[in-house]
């Protein structure tokens, strides 16, 4: 990994900022742009055009020409959107090798995909559940249409509720969640390339689920069993493979459990720092995300999950 470009989504709010460390961090590995988008979403600036009309209304003025107090509102909200980015930035510029700023009007999950596609090597980094507000998205929502629709890398932050400090970001253990695929395994390339300049560890996990594992002639427990000597031979397999581009020894693990909820819980065992997973392996339907093992684990961990790109 050589280098990496970033399109980090804020809305102004402290929980979107959550994601700003974590850009940070990653710049902080290999040669970095990094580009702050606001978007401002649909009927914004019509609604705050009629609030100002009432309020001019009430003290008895007169707002004019209806167009006009349009575009002075848009250069307005762009203007206070600029300001507020390039704060930011300014504290990026410090490390990374590019920081550009961006403000667009529209859909915000409509947006950030349309922009993350200018590249396609960009990845998108954003925090979730934020609240919404007049100048705020829903953030869940948000994030939950871009990871529908963008065919980009996407690091999901889950922000911590106000009142309780972030986690400081680190990227010592990762862990790549598999499930025999060609398509989850579409998430090795760059996950091994972040381990490699990250010297992280890298566990690589294949969850059984017990619904699906009685195979004729064999017991429920007997085919667990032997699908999990199954998956161990895989994983050890892939291990293999990848120990020399990460740069060091490279372990597996096979829970069993209904999937989401055992990658959830092995990564708070291992104490992961990052969970990588293909945008359409593991558990994902190969046409719709929406319902997915990766929106799952997004919704249940604090871990910060890095869903790749197909």
């Amino acid at each position: 990994m050589s280098s990496l470009n970033l399109l980090v989504p804020l809305d102004g709010s402290p929980l979107a900022e959550q994601a700003l460390p974590f850009a940070q961090m990653l710049a902080g590995l290999v040669p970095t742009t990094i580009r702050l988008l606001r978007v401002i979403p649909p009927g914004l600036v019509n609604n705050l055009v009629r609030y100002e009309a009432v309020l001019l209304g009430a003290a008895g003025d007169t707002m004019g020409d209806r167009d006009e107090q349009q575009e002075n509102m848009r250069e307005a909200l762009q203007s206070e959107a600029e300001t507020y980015l390039k704060h930011h930035a300014d504290v990026l510029a410090e490390h990374a090798n590019k920081v550009e700023i961006e403000v667009a009007f529209g859909t915000p999950a409509d947006q950030i995909v349309a922009i993350a596609q200018r590249s396609p090597e960009t990845m998108i980094v954003m925090a979730t559940h934020g609240k919404s507000g007049l100048l705020r998205w829903a953030l869940g929502s948000v994030t939950t249409r871009v990871l529908q629709q963008s065919t980009h890398s996407t690091l999901v932050v889950r922000g911590a509720e106000e009142g309780v400090r972030p986690a400081s970001p680190s990227l010592r253990r990762m862990m790549v969640c598999l499930d025999g695929s060609i398509t989850a395994e579409r998430a090795l390339p760059l996950a091994t390339g972040l381990a490699h300049v990250a010297r992280a560890e890298v566990l690589l996990s294949q969850v059984i689920d017990p619904v699906e594992a009685p195979i004729a002639t064999l017991s429920t427990d007997a085919a667990t069993g032997r699908l999990r000597e199954l998956a161990f031979g895989y994983l050890d397999h892939i291990a293999e493979g990848i120990a020399r581009d990460v740069g060091r020894h490279v372990t597996t693990s096979v829970p069993v459990g209904y999937v989401a909820e055992e990658i959830v819980e092995e990564a708070a065992r291992k104490h992961i720092d990052m969970i990588v997973i293909g945008r359409q392996g593991v558990g994902s339907s190969t046409n719709s995300f929406l319902g997915g093992t990766a929106e799952k684990v997004t919704q249940a961990s604090n871990v910060p999950l890095l869903v790749t790109g197909a």
